[in-house]
Formats: C-alpha cells, structure tokens, sequence
C-alpha cells in the first residue's frame, strides 16, 4: 500500500462502495441545514474540497446559477470521472479536478465559498488543509467545514449484538480515519487559521429506517477485516445483527455533524 490506508481506501474504491455512495452521498432535503451557513447566491464562485461522487457540488452548481463557478476537487480518479459525466447530463457548468491536498491546486483568494463536506477526518494534516481552504478564499469569503465525530457514534442493535458491534467499530475506525474527533476539533482549527466570525452547529438527526446501512456494511464491514483486530466471520454476523435489526425495527444510528463556519478577513479590511 503506497499511502496510509486513511488515504488508500479513498484512492482505490470497488464496485460495491460507489453503489454505496451513491446512495448515502445523493444529495438530500435533509442537508439543507448544513449548507445554509454558505449564504449562497447567484454569482459566486464556489469550491467543493472533496467532492467525491459530485452530488453536493451538483448542487451547488445549481444554487449559484449560470452567473457563477462552482469547481469540485477530489482525490479518486473515478469520483471526478462520474462527477464530470453527471454534470454535463444535469447541464451544469462544473469542473471537477483530480488531485491530493494539502495543498490546494488553486491560487490565492480564488473563491467566494469554500465547502468541505466529511473530509477532513482521512487527509494527512486536517490543520494545514483548513489553512489552505483560508488561503484561496476571496476577502471576506466564507467557509464552512462538516465533520463527523467518530467517538460520538450511536448504533444501536439488540442487547446480544451490541459487544460485537463495539468491537467492530472499534477496528475499522482504528485504520479508516486519520482523526476520528475531527469534528470537536473544527472550531480550534478554524481559529488557528486566522478565521474569523467563527461559529459551530451540531446535527445529529437519527437514521432508524437503515439509510446508513450500506455504508455501515461496505465501508465498515470492510474496515473492520482490513484492520486483522477482528475475525471476519464475526464482521459477517455483526452485518447480519444489522439486518436483522432493521428488520424487527430496533436499529437506530446516529453520528452527530459538526458544522463549521468562518470567514476570511484580510488584515486592514476589519472595519470595512
């Protein structure tokens, strides 16, 4: 493996995690509280830092309108490829870029908004890629971070599947994510930035119908047999208690969102 497997798992996806991410990263109503803090508007030029599959960004797109530019950058080759393809079919002027970061592939004060949409818990410094999304925002441009926080995750099974399912988490989060409290840590690194107006929202919305399942039984599932601290027939039966679960109606998943906004304010500018 030629990178850490935080950042390798992102680089190489099968078949079966894009149809799962197709399905949890579909842009839904119900993120509409994350991405008011953009303030968006006709015009504006937007960034979407790890755009993945695009369907956010898509939505972007649509948000600012034809007056405006919205760019997506990723690192999968495969997510800016599908992305591409789904913006000509939507008629969006969108262009997505494939590349690593930090740092950031743009120049200085390129954009009205910034997003970065659960990202930074897997890239290597989640400090200097804050600094970078500070960097390329405009003067008193606005940037809004969402971020899980692993360690507050709630996935309830039944009693006789819960120790299982702790031990399973557990694995797969100890390779998946560089940071799994990133999101108790947004608002530190927002300041550190030289950000100003600096705010925090937490969402924790409670998915009981198992829309979380697939990504809990590709991603997680595979997490956790990559990470050898647990045996795979019990990462099996742990994505049979889901099932099950969803079945007899006793699932419930939660993992609060740590949403985050500042604003970029150049010196001399404050009291403008």
């Amino acid at each position: 493996m030629s990178s850490p497997y935080y950042k390798q798992h992102w680089i190489e996806i099968d078949a079966e995690r894009h149809e799962a991410y197709d399905q949890i990263l579909a842009y839904h109503p119900a993120l509409e509280p994350l991405l008011r803090p953009l303030q968006l508007e006709p015009g504006l030029k937007v960034l979407d830092v790890g755009s993945g599959p695009g369907y956010t960004t898509m939505e972007l797109g649509r948000r600012i309108g034809g007056s405006g530019k919205v760019v997506g950058v990723d690192l999968n080759m495969d997510f800016v490829a599908a992305a591409t393809r789904r913006s000509r079919g939507a008629k969006l002027d969108i262009n997505f870029v494939q590349s690593d970061f930090p740092p950031l592939p743009f120049r200085n004060c390129s954009f009205d908004r910034v997003l970065c949409k659960n990202v930074l818990e897997y890239v290597d410094s989640a400090g200097d890629t804050v600094k970078e999304m500070a960097r390329i925002a405009a003067d008193r441009g606005i940037i809004v971070a969402i971020d899980s926080d692993w360690d507050m995750l709630a996935l309830a099974l039944p009693p006789h599947a819960r120790e299982r399912s702790d031990r399973v988490l557990a694995a797969a989060k100890s390779i998946a994510v560089k940071e799994p409290k990133i999101g108790r840590m947004l608002y530190s690194l927002f300041r550190k930035a030289g950000l100003e107006n600096v705010r925090v929202e937490i969402f924790a919305g409670a998915d009981t119908a198992g829309r979380a399942a697939p990504m809990l039984k590709s991603s997680l599932a595979r997490y956790a047999r990559d990470s050898g601290r647990i045996a795979p027939d019990e990462v099996e039966h742990w994505v049979r208690d889901i099932d099950a679960a969803i079945a007899d109606r006793q699932y419930l998943m939660v993992l609060p969102q740590f949403v985050v906004r500042g604003t970029r304010v150049e010196k001399g500018t404050e009291a403008r």
